[in-house]
């Protein structure tokens, strides 16, 4: 994830996968305009390169791709998970004193950073990703949280 602002009273990470979204749309202006010049010059087969190549990845877009963000509000005692796809806005908060710890979970080679809260654990992204950034993620909200709690008692 990443950062959009780390600040002793507030920390907001956001996720969104610019670069397969960008990939896709790409795909989808390719498609359709090769399907559509196939169709003026009178070829059937350009509707099945323009219902392929560009509705395939345009419903891969609708649905793959999100935009996930984290608010962590020291101030109003809030955790905010934030999710928005084209076709839907859901958002959850809770109260931040509530937040525990973030973790990893973990499927072979990829992971994807957690929040506990309650005992119940939440996915800040969905999807599970390569590399060292989930883990360099739980260590930022971890380090965050504790420094959170520290002000808080020492206020």
């Amino acid at each position: 994830m990443t950062v959009v602002r780390n600040l002793p009273e507030q920390l907001i990470l956001a996720h969104a996968p610019w670069v397969f979204g960008g990939t896709l749309i790409v795909f989808i202006i390719g498609f359709s305009a090769a399907g559509l010049a196939l169709i003026f010059a009178g070829e059937p087969s350009g509707l099945v390169a323009l219902a392929l190549g560009a509705g395939l990845p345009g419903a891969i877009f609708s649905l793959a791709i999100q935009r996930d963000q984290v608010i962590f509000d020291a101030i109003s005692d809030t955790l905010t998970l934030q999710r928005q796809t084209l076709w839907r806005y859901r958002r959850h908060v809770f109260a931040l004193s509530d937040a525990r710890f973030a973790e990893l979970q973990e499927i072979a080679e990829t992971a994807r950073p957690v929040v506990s809260v309650n005992g119940d654990l939440y996915p800040l992204v969905e999807a599970y990703l390569s590399g060292n950034k989930p883990r360099e993620t739980v260590k930022l909200i971890n380090d965050w949280l504790w420094t959170a709690r520290h002000n808080r008692r020492h206020a």
